[in-house]
């Protein structure tokens, strides 16, 4: 079972093992076939610079 640890200066640590992380992968996968589509259009260059883009319109 993933673990939260308060660390000593305020911030919290999630501690996953390999199994749960990969049961994880499989729910998720089973519920939204589309993800790994998802996360390659996130992570493309292309997407990184629309952001860029509206973060400088934005602010």
């Amino acid at each position: 079972m993933p673990q939260v640890t308060d660390n000593p200066d305020g911030t919290k640590t999630l501690s996953i093992n390999s199994e749960e992380l990969r049961a994880l992968r499989s729910l998720l996968l089973d519920r939204v076939p589309d993800v790994k589509k998802v996360v390659r259009a996130i992570e493309s260059p292309q997407f990184k610079a629309s952001v860029e883009f509206l973060k400088a319109v934005i602010v």
